[in-house]
């Protein structure tokens, strides 16, 4: 089942989600004139590949995502124009349409590098040059390597150590003086197109990611599916929290935030957490019971707003167990339901066992498994949990005497509950599932931000997952959730994927438009592409060491039975 309900999900979402974005890559590039070289599903080694035209296309063993190759991703190229007839070029076999990428086993990036390099090789004698050339009949399309022995010039229109060329001479002019050579940037190649179109080819994979988002949020929408009727309810206030100086009570409820509708405790929390350090204004019903001359408990109900302020980073509640206190007195003294202190006492039902402890029930022995919990002990052995509690030597009602009990407060102070147990079935039409997955899609960016806020200001801190962190968690949504689930869960995966990519960090898209953006600072000129390709290297292996420690602690958390979603 682990193959089926963890594995498979997660390198579908994986490939699927990483081949979407190189695809934006893909698209853009070839619209834009770019040679694409090769597009591949996972990572070397090559299973199998086939060329369409001038791109090879290949699936390959690693079920990482997959990568585009483009021509000149960090250079322009040089390519032939013209051969003079007669001259060292000529005379060699060099053709229009060659690319010349190195002089005696020097890289050569851009028509200067030619330039500087032929002056400097051919006043010592004779000179390799190695070009790219495409094949011809049916490796019309592939490319290969050649050598070429090119003669050395005349000693006395270039002596070494001395040259004789005008300062002002072009690089197209060095090239034709000294190899009978007219050049240029290899017009197919990423490197000589205008700085904006590059940066727009960089980022389309980021984009697409961006909007898959939407797409998918939509789909989701339009499937079937049971949500909570509500309504949402206020189970308790705590003291002195914003939502008790608003005059909220345990058993009001919460019919619209801003002048919007609340449905469920999703709805209610979704809206809290959009607003974040803001003021909202609540639309509550209370019951009210009013005696009557004729019949006495009369209930009615009472329809009023509230303003709350919305807590950025509030402090969890701390109390330190007494002598003779319980859950319940606990409770009573933080104002938060027992049920939050068990829960923060680690003594709520869903506590884990240690595995291979022996449970005395009656008329049976039960050893507890790994990832046995008192609630499915219960389940198991059909019976109630006190007993299961009682047999494992727990005390759920008296946390340990000194022990500190720590609770989140939550932005506003009240815990909620949905009024009725009642479900009721949704799915939407086409054009109001594209809207509302816009919607959500602006809505989970908003929340990351204010993530992200409320951990600056103190917070809770940020779980950050690796590969394995993201495989369990999609296990878990499977389980626990459905495929529903797990379309929304590739959309928030789409949606970070997009946004990492642009983070100005090195061999990420965004690290490339880095060197794109210096580029224009510097009126046009480059940065060398074997300094750049040092900077990428040194950010890959960082981000493989990044990935290596982050999953180091995603299985100490899956040995340690914790789960992945929180």
């Amino acid at each position: 089942m682990v193959l089926f309900d963890t594995i498979l999900p997660f390198v579908g979402i994986l490939v699927g989600l990483v081949v979407v974005h190189e695809l934006g890559h893909f698209a853009v590039a070839k619209l834009s004139g770019v040679r694409v070289e090769e597009f591949g599903v996972g990572m070397p080694p090559r299973i199998w590949g086939k060329r369409f035209g001038e791109t090879l296309y290949s699936f390959n063993w690693l079920p990482l995502g997959g990568f585009v190759r483009l021509t000149g991703e960090e250079s322009a190229r040089v390519a032939i124009a013209a051969v003079n007839t007669g001259n060292a070029a000529d005379r060699a076999g060099l053709r229009v349409g060659d690319v010349v990428t190195q002089v005696n086993g020097e890289a050569v990036h851009s028509p200067e590098q030619l330039a500087a390099h032929l002056r400097s090789a051919a006043a010592k004698g004779p000179y390799d040059l190695t070009i790219e050339r495409p094949g011809s009949g049916e490796r019309a399309h592939e490319v290969d390597a050649w050598d070429f022995t090119l003669e050395a010039i005349a000693p006395d229109a270039t002596r070494a150590g001395d040259d004789s060329s005008p300062r002002d001479e072009s690089p197209d002019a060095t090239a034709g003086r000294i190899a009978g050579l007219s050049v240029s940037a290899d017009p197919r190649s990423l490197g000589s197109k205008p700085r904006w179109l590059r940066i727009l080819v960089l980022a389309a994979g980021a984009g697409v990611n961006a909007v898959l988002p939407i797409v998918l949020f939509a789909i989701a929408a339009m499937i079937p599916q049971d949500v909570p009727a509500g309504p949402a309810t206020v189970a308790s206030v705590i003291s002195g929290a914003p939502a008790d100086l608003a005059g909220l009570e345990p058993g009001d409820r919460i019919l619209a935030v801003n002048g919007e509708a609340v449905r469920n405790t999703g709805d209610l929390s979704l809206m809290i957490n959009l607003n974040l350090s803001d003021d909202i204004e609540l639309t509550v019903e209370r019951p009210v019971v009013e005696e009557s001359l004729t019949q006495r408990g009369v209930a009615q109900t009472e329809t009023f707003t509230t303003t709350v302020h919305v807590r950025l980073a509030p402090e969890p509640l701390r109390h330190t167990v007494q002598p003779g206190e319980d859950v319940h007195n606990i409770g009573e003294i933080l104002g938060v339901p027992a049920s939050a202190v068990l829960f923060a006492a680690g003594l709520d039902v869903d506590r884990e066992l240690s595995p291979g402890l022996a449970l005395e029930f009656p008329g049976e022995t039960y050893v507890t498994q790994p990832d046995d919990t008192i609630a499915s002990i219960a389940r198991e052995v059909g019976v109630r949990t006190q007993l299961v509690y009682e047999a494992a030597g727990i005390d759920p009602l008296h946390p340990p005497v000194g022990s500190e009990i720590a609770i989140r407060q939550g932005a506003t102070g009240i815990s909620i509950s949905n009024g009725s147990l009642q479900t009721v079935s949704e799915r939407e039409g086409v054009f109001r599932a594209v809207g509302q997955g816009w919607d959500r899609t602006l809505e989970t960016l908003e929340l990351a931000r204010n993530r992200i806020r409320s951990w600056i200001a103190g917070g809770e801190g940020i779980q950050v997952a690796g590969p394995v962190g993201i495989a369990r968690v999609t296990g878990e949504v499977v389980e626990q959730a459905g495929w529903i689930r797990l379309i929304e869960l590739a959309a928030l995966l789409s949606l970070n994927l997009a946004i990492i990519n642009l983070l100005p960090l090195p061999m990420l898209d965004g690290g490339r438009i880095v060197f794109v953006l210096i580029e224009i600072a510097r009126r046009g000129k480059r940065i060398s592409p074997e300094k750049e390709g040092l900077v990428h290297l040194a950010g890959f292996a960082a981000l493989i060491l990044f990935v290596v420690i982050i999953s180091y602690f995603d299985i100490v958390r899956a040995v340690n039975g914790e789960s992945a979603i929180r």
